[in-house]
């Protein structure tokens, strides 16, 4: 009973004086951050906020294209300017031969139209003369004479019965005619609308293969696969892009971000962009997207990521194009350590 009274007596004792000891301390030293510590640093690649990639247009039967012509890299254009040329050779042999063939079909539209009427009229004729024949035989038949034998009066009847077929028939014929010449025409002007609308889609494919600025901005050109810049003379497949066309009124900082890293960063914290070729100019800007998907890094980095862009606030002072190297720290961080290294010495 002594023993564990005696036991009682020293804990309390130790709790004591460690409080003691505690209270004795500086307070802002026990919550003062680690000035040590370095700030949340991650490097980056310049991109512009508004940017277009010029690849080869969709042309029907085509799968490479030759560079015809290309404007030279790191040139400013304005909106409308021709920035690469493909080679329309195929293009314009097929348009060329659809040409010859709306020609064609143009012209036996009008030799069509020409045999139609002349048909027409050929049947009115026909038509008018059996009419004068049915009405002669008719006024034949009619006639009522005892003179007129038996033999006459028959044969007057059957004359009068082939004269209404006859008639009939001319009719018959002739409205055939108008529906077969209309059907005749309206193949016709079918083919040469089909052909016509293939000659203003070949024009336009003509047009597409020079394609022109959408955006005023800063041409560069766009490496293969195998790192190979573009260049006049050489052919590329469809859907390579072969020029990037960036407005460099707003740039943004594309990054990738450790996981750990991932719970010090929220969107539109502000943040100090360095750009390692503008002699270490310290630009400002906020987090404008937080990628919510973790990731690898690459195929051969499995470190996991998230995505991250940063809005830079511009200035007119520092040139910076699509592609620079930045990097970003998160703006408090780094202004609460130099404070903290201000205040220490």
């Amino acid at each position: 009973m002594r023993c564990h009274f005696s036991f009682r007596y020293g804990a309390l004792s130790c709790l004591l004086f460690i409080v003691a000891i505690a209270g004795c301390a500086d307070p802002e030293s026990a919550t003062a951050p680690d000035a040590s510590r370095p700030p949340l640093s991650i490097t980056g690649e310049l991109e512009a906020e508004k940017h277009v990639k010029i690849a080869p247009p969709s042309i029907s039967r085509m799968w490479n294209y030759s560079i015809k012509r290309l404007v030279p890299e790191n040139t400013h254009v304005k909106v409308g300017d021709l920035i690469v040329a493909f080679d329309d050779k195929p293009v314009r042999d097929r348009l060329i031969e659809k040409k010859s063939e709306l020609a064609q079909a143009r012209s036996e539209l009008k030799n069509t139209v020409r045999k139609v009427e002349q048909t027409a009229k050929d049947d009115v004729l026909a038509v008018e003369e059996k009419r004068a024949e049915f009405d002669k035989a008719e006024r034949r038949a009619a006639i009522i004479d005892q003179s007129l034998s038996k033999n006459e009066r028959m044969k007057s009847a059957i004359d009068f019965e082939i004269a209404t077929n006859d008639l009939a028939l001319a009719r018959a014929l002739a409205e055939l005619h108008e529906k077969s010449g209309k059907l005749e025409v309206s193949l016709a002007e079918r083919k040469v609308d089909t052909l016509a609308a293939e000659v203003d889609l070949l024009q336009k494919q003509v047009d597409r293969l020079k394609v022109h600025a959408p955006i005023a901005g800063l041409v560069q050109y766009i490496p293969n696969w195998q790192g190979e810049k573009p260049s006049q003379g050489e052919s590329v497949r469809f859907g390579q892009p072969v020029v990037l066309l960036s407005d460099l009124s707003r740039m943004q900082l594309r990054a990738q971000a450790d996981e750990v890293d991932r719970s010090s960063l929220t969107l539109g914290a502000p943040v100090d962009v360095v750009v390692d070729s503008a002699q270490g100019k310290t630009l400002t800007g906020s987090i404008a997207e937080l990628g919510r998907v973790v990731r690898d890094r690459s195929n051969n980095d499995r470190r996991r990521v998230i995505d991250l862009l940063v809005a830079i606030d511009s200035d007119e002072e520092v040139s910076l194009k699509p592609g620079m190297t930045a990097t970003l720290n998160l703006a408090d961080v780094t202004r609460e350590l130099v404070a903290e290294a201000g205040s220490g010495e």
